[in-house]
């Protein structure tokens, strides 16, 4: 009520003061001039800038006791049936098993409290683990909210606004990026006469796109004569260059021009490389270096500006933070026209038509992300059938790439050359912009961070491990009586025993940052945490029944009911047989997943956390039918093959490199 009433009273205050009454008296009268008109004004934004600080003031203190009395009431109420140093694979019950643009205005602060946390997914916490610092995120946070209060959106700013280095912007192809790209060149103009680089990647898998650009390379310059109101371009004041880049560098043009038609030529004469490696850090770096200080046979000083045209991250990565200050210091945003990034992966997948061969390479490799510094993501194969998600779009570029243009003032615009991925709306994506800070600050970021740091060990670890990514064991056995029973038994409960191995490792760190996660102020690391720890515990208690159920197998053979059954196949139950513990993870594990879909909904978290939630954890057998393997019939398919001569060759040709 106190605060109610501070708050009343500052609002009044400052309406009389707004008024033209109070603005009158203030200034003198409505005789008072310019000068008597200044110290108003000054009053005025003294008083809303009170008016703020209070506000912020109060919500500070508003929250501070809130969160101190839920604080209070959830320890108190927490249930530790599954501690951090719980476990269950040494418990006794059941049967012992045998054997991984200008445009992004989004904020980077999560909300206050989780109101909806389960009391499983909060551990309890000692009051000298919250003595750290949970006051300090508590100020901070309420400081971001008063800052919301005077820094405009991205709602409120118009289309002609543009925060330089922001983040990413989504075009739709070459052709969505035709309209942008002029506006970024008109608004460097109007700085001054500019130098425009264009950076072609002549690898093999952006020719198709080299070629549809050359095509609107005309319809970029039309849209900046046309909005070029104050003309400019004209004169010279608009000069082009077009570079090429693979193992190499050329200059396409000899010399910086403002002829449309040889621009054109330029990037239609450009010729492939095929040696697939992408020196595109090293590119910028010369460019900016060479002609970052250019100036014409009148000595009048041009803005640089480079475009980088690719579809890959670059094999010289080690030169980003090089390119970055040359570019600074030369004052030349670079801007990028590139794909998404895959989710939490390093690799793509792209199809290639060899125009020699005329043969269809399909799914080749194309380095395209990851969208972080490290991978952040795990690698854990879904049971059942249903989709992997192994190509998810981030939303994002590749970090590398992300980083230079953010860094130099520049925007990464998502031209979307690959639409085979599934993506997710920008805009909401825009909350979850990975950090795109130089990497050493970002690997001392997650250092300093035991949450982050566990996220990042559970992703690498189970990237390096490929067998997570590579097969899940067995659902479908034979009948006890076959000969292949046993192998096929021993091996697969060995597979599932590897996995919980690797499983326990990656999530031993995750449970014990379980305390720090409602201190996690970014969404983007909440929502890693959440679905990594929720996929693990849900594919440790996966493993632990489905020995448990391949044990009960061999131990209590139950007898097929049809005559025609020759097999057992386990599908999901939602009973969980191992133990009481693990019935309380795989508990745990649910909600944690069921919290991502309810609190980050149409992400890439949320499609992740659900197709893991599609199956109950537990698994019960069932009697079927699997028809005999049918027999290759060798002379006959020689016999056809020879009918035939023009068939696909057995040994196609080696893949080109991308």
């Amino acid at each position: 009520m106190k605060l109610a009433g501070m708050y009343d009273r500052l609002s009044r205050s400052l309406e009389v003061l707004s008024s033209w009454d109070g603005f009158r008296r203030l200034t003198g009268g409505p005789g008072a001039g310019v000068g008597a008109g200044a110290p108003a004004l000054m009053v005025s934004l003294s008083l809303h800038a009170v008016l703020l600080v209070g506000l912020a003031f109060a919500g500070h203190q508003v929250r501070q006791a809130a969160n101190t009395s839920e604080f209070s009431s959830r320890v108190g109420g927490m249930d530790a049936d599954l501690s951090v140093d719980s476990t269950f694979q040494d418990l006794d019950q059941g049967e012992t098993p045998m054997l991984e643009a200008g445009g992004s205005f989004a904020p980077t602060l999560a909300a206050t409290v989780t109101s909806a946390s389960s009391a499983a997914s909060r551990p309890p916490v000692s009051s000298a683990d919250d003595a750290g610092g949970g006051g300090i995120e508590l100020a901070r946070m309420d400081v971001q909210s008063a800052t919301r209060m005077i820094v405009p959106t991205a709602s409120m700013l118009g289309a002609t606004v543009s925060i330089a280095g922001a983040g990413s912007e989504h075009v739709e192809g070459v052709e969505g990026a035709v309209d942008r790209i002029a506006v970024e060149i008109v608004r460097r103009l109007e700085q001054g006469r500019t130098l425009v680089v264009w950076a072609f990647d002549a690898s093999l898998s952006l020719e198709a796109e080299r070629r549809r650009l050359s095509k609107h390379i005309e319809a970029v310059y039309g849209h900046i004569d046309r909005i070029d109101e104050n003309r400019l371009s004209r004169g010279g004041g608009l000069l082009t260059m077009v570079v090429s880049f693979g193992e190499g560098r050329k200059a396409e043009t000899p010399r910086p021009t403002a002829d449309l038609s040889a621009v054109r030529e330029a990037i239609n004469g450009i010729k492939p490389d095929k040696s697939g490696i992408e020196s595109t850090f090293t590119t910028v770096a010369e460019i900016v270096n060479r002609w970052g200080l250019y100036k014409n046979e009148a000595g009048e000083s041009y803005h640089p500006m480079v475009v980088v045209v690719t579809d890959e991250v670059g094999d010289d990565e080690a030169r980003l933070e090089e390119a970055v200050n040359l570019a600074r210091e030369r004052k030349g945003p670079v801007y990028v026209l590139g794909s998404q990034a895959v989710f939490g992966r390093i690799n793509g997948k792209m199809d290639y038509l060899d125009p020699e061969t005329k043969h269809l390479f399909r799914g080749l490799d194309v380095r395209q992300g990851p969208e972080s510094a490290l991978l952040e993501a795990i690698t854990l194969r879904y049971w059942y059938n249903g989709p992997q998600y192994d190509l998810l779009e981030a939303g994002f570029g590749p970090y590398a790439l992300s980083r230079l243009s953010s860094a130099t003032g520049g925007i990464y615009f998502v031209t979307r050359f690959n639409g085979r991925q599934i993506g997710f709306d920008p805009y909401r994506m825009k909350e979850y912009k990975p950090d795109w800070t130089p990497r050493d600050r970002y690997e001392a970021d997650v250092a300093a961070s035991p949450l982050r740091k566990a996220v990042v060990h559970a992703a690498t670890l189970t990237n390096q491990m490929k067998m997570l990514d590579a097969r899940t064991p067995t659902l479908q056995f034979p009948s006890l009586e076959a000969p292949q029973f046993k192998e096929v038994l021993q091996s697969n409960q060995a597979l599932a025993d590897q996995v919980a191995v690797i499983v326990d490792e990656a999530l031993g760190p995750i449970t014990a940052a379980a305390k720090y996660r409602d201190r996690e102020v970014s969404r983007r690391w909440q929502a890693h945490y959440d679905l990594i720890r929720g996929r693990l515990l849900a594919m440790k208690v996966r493993c632990y029944e489905y020995n448990w159920a391949c044990a009960r197998l061999v131990k209590d053979p139950p007898k097929f009911q049809n005559s025609k059954s020759n097999a057992w196949r386990l599908v999901p139950d939602k009973t969980i047989r191992y133990s009481d513990k693990a019935t309380a993870a795989g508990r745990e594990a649910e909600e944690l997943l069921g919290r991502i879909v309810e609190e980050h909904p149409d992400t890439p978290w949320a499609l992740l956390a659900g197709r893991e939630l599609k199956d109950p954890l537990g698994f019960k057998w069932i009697e079927t039918y699997v028809p005999p393997p049918v027999r290759r019939d060798d002379a006959a398919a020689a016999a056809k093959k020879k009918q035939n001569p023009k068939a696909p060759s057995a040994n196609p040709p080696a893949p080109p490199k991308l």
